[in-house]
C-alpha cells in the first residue's frame, strides 16, 4: 500500500510538469509565429511606423466595394499587434462615422475573441495553478463578477488593448460574459475615436474637429471619474 501511495504521489507531481512544459511549447510555437509574420511583413518592405490613418485609409478604400471586408480583417485578426486607436480611427475616416463605427465594433469583437480563444488554448489551467495570494483572489473575482469586471476594464481601459485580451483570456471570465461586455464597453470610445478620424476628412469643416475633441473630452473625464468613483468605493 505504501508504494501504491508512492506511485500515485508520484504522478501527481508530474502531470503538472507536464502541463507546464505543454504550455511552454505552446507559447514557444506562438512567439515563433509571430516573428515569422513580422519578418514576413519587413521582408515585403512594409514600415509599420509609417503607416498613418491617411495611408491607411487610402489602402482600405483602394479595395473598393470590398473595402469593409478587408477593414475587418485587418482589424478582427488576433496575431499580429496593431495599434487598436488607430485603426479605429481609420474606421472614421474611411466609411464615416456610423459604418465607421460598426465597423471598428466588428473588428474588435472578433480580435478581441480571437486573442481571449488564444489564449486559453495556450493553457488558462497552468496559469491558474501558478497564481497564488493577491493574484489569485483578484483572479477568482473576476470569475465570479465577470460581466461587471470585464464591461468595467473595457470603459476605463489601463491597459492596451491586445493585453486586456490576453489577460483577460488567462482568467476565469466565461467567454459569453466577455463578449457581451466587450463589445458594450468598447461602445462610447469607438465611436469618440471613429469620430475623430471623421472629423479630419474635411479639415476646412472646423466644427467636426470642435465636436470630435468635444467628444473626445467628455470620454476622458467620464474615463477618470469612473475611476476615481471605483478607488473610493474600493
Amino acid at each position: 500500500e505504501d508504494r501504491a501511495r508512492l506511485l500515485l504521489a508520484g504522478r501527481g507531481e508530474a502531470a503538472p510538469q507536464t502541463m507546464k512544459g505543454s504550455t511552454w511549447i505552446k507559447l514557444g510555437a506562438f512567439f515563433l509565429v509571430i516573428m515569422g509574420i513580422a519578418w514576413g511583413v519587413r521582408a515585403l518592405g512594409v514600415d509599420l511606423t509609417q503607416m498613418t490613418p491617411e495611408r491607411v485609409r487610402a489602402f482600405v478604400l483602394s479595395f473598393g466595394v470590398w473595402a469593409p471586408v478587408i477593414y475587418l480583417l485587418i482589424y478582427g485578426q488576433p496575431i499580429v499587434p496593431l495599434p487598436a486607436s488607430v485603426i479605429t480611427i481609420t474606421g472614421g475616416l474611411a466609411f464615416g462615422p456610423l459604418w465607421g463605427t460598426l465597423a471598428a465594433l466588428g473588428g474588435a469583437t472578433c480580435r478581441a475573441s480571437g486573442q481571449f480563444a488564444i489564449a486559453r488554448l495556450l493553457g488558462r489551467e497552468a496559469v491558474s495553478k501558478l497564481l497564488r495570494g493577491r493574484a489569485a483572489a483578484l483572479d477568482q473575482k473576476i470569475g465570479e463578477n465577470g460581466f461587471k469586471a470585464v464591461l468595467l476594464i473595457r470603459i476605463i481601459p489601463n491597459l492596451p488593448f491586445d493585453l486586456q485580451n490576453y489577460t483577460l483570456g488567462f482568467s476565469r471570465v466565461r467567454f459569453v460574459s466577455y463578449a457581451f461586455a466587450t463589445v458594450l464597453g468598447i461602445i462610447p470610445g469607438s465611436f469618440a475615436y471613429v469620430y475623430l478620424g471623421y472629423s479630419l476628412t474635411d479639415p476646412q469643416q472646423l466644427w467636426k474637429l470642435a465636436a470630435a475633441v468635444l467628444i473626445m473630452t467628455l470620454l476622458i473625464v467620464g474615463q477618470r471619474q469612473l475611476a476615481k468613483r471605483k478607488k473610493i468605493s474600493a
